[in-house]
């Protein structure tokens, strides 16, 4: 099952529905303060379901925003190994060899290896 981060506020929603739907069945409820109407309650239950929505409509989207970033930079690593590796190939003097190599480090999150000494 999938993990929705908004669940405990979609039960919130609907126990407000099942409270609407007693309340409204009880002939002599009458409570003294107008927010606890059954018109109120009503509108707020419309308002928050609409939240509801907007939110999980938000959230869609921005997981959709995401996997599209992961499939933009899905070949990143490997194309920059391979960039790095052509240009040895060109005989580019040293000093721009390891301009690339340091960048090619710094995409991919990696750190230089000290050098050793036999």
């Amino acid at each position: 099952m999938s993990s929705r981060s908004e669940i405990g506020h979609a039960k919130n929603v609907a126990n407000l529905q099942k409270l609407i739907q007693q309340i409204s069945v009880y002939p002599l409820y009458n409570p003294p303060v107008p927010e606890l109407t059954i018109d109120s309650l009503q509108n707020l239950y419309t308002t928050a379901n609409a939240k509801l929505t907007e939110v999980e409509e938000k959230r869609n989207a921005n997981k959709n925003a995401i996997a599209l970033r992961q499939d933009a930079f899905k070949n990143l690593k490997t194309n920059c190994t391979r960039i790095t590796n052509r240009l040895e190939i060109l005989g580019l003097s040293q000093g721009t060899l390891n301009q690339a190599k340091s960048l090619n480090r710094t995409i991919q999150g990696a750190k230089k290896k000290p050098a050793t000494t036999p």
